[in-house]
């Protein structure tokens, strides 16, 4: 969510924004909850049963998905000269779906499907830090939920939470808070050592 607005897609295939939202989070509870990795599409739609929506509501979501826009500042990852790659929750053909349409160039695309597990299970974080290059305390992770930003802190990641939605804030005092990603590559930019 730090580099594509999927909430719009979420929000615009409920048809309002509040169950939407409200759906997207029965999803990222029931990742939580998981031991390893559960089809991403199962989840959704035991979400969207949950919330109230129809039962066609997981399918259009999915058709939907390439529908999806990186957020305007996404591009503000172009001017920085260090590796990164994407980490998702949703499956494989989801996350190439979208990496796709992010108009960037990741070293890599790590779905939780590929994993074997979803954020915010510490072995997703270092398998990500694997395929960048770097260990955990090197490697800045840029989150837009706070339950990604506080997995990535507890595995040892520097952490920064781009702030997407109002009603969420930094779940641990060391969480770095941003509005823009533009803030956070001007802030590597500027400083060399402040993550890869």
């Amino acid at each position: 969510m730090a580099v594509m607005n999927s909430l719009a897609v979420w929000t615009e295939t409920a048809r309002d924004p509040r169950l939407g939202i409200a759906w997207r989070d029965a999803v990222t509870a029931g990742m939580v909850e998981c031991d390893g990795y559960a089809p991403y599409e199962d989840l959704v739609a035991a979400a969207a049963i949950e919330v109230g929506l129809g039962p066609d509501a997981a399918g259009e979501l999915r058709a939907r998905w390439s529908e999806m826009r990186p957020w305007p500042d996404a591009s503000a990852l172009k001017r920085m000269d260090l590796p990164f790659g994407f980490v998702t929750n949703s499956s494989t053909e989801l996350a190439d779906v979208a990496a796709s349409r992010s108009g960037l160039r990741p070293r890599f695309t790590l779905s939780a499907q590929e994993a074997g597990w979803y954020k915010p299970d510490a072995r997703i974080y270092h398998e990500a830090c694997r395929r960048v290059g770097f260990g955990p305390a090197t490697t800045l992770f840029v989150s837009g939920s706070p339950y990604d930003a506080e997995g990535a802190r507890a595995a040892g990641l520097r952490t920064w939470l781009v702030a997407r939605r109002n009603d969420q804030g930094a779940p641990h005092p060391s969480i770095r808070i941003a509005h823009s990603l533009d803030e956070i590559v001007d802030y590597i930019n500027r400083d060399g050592s402040a993550g890869r």
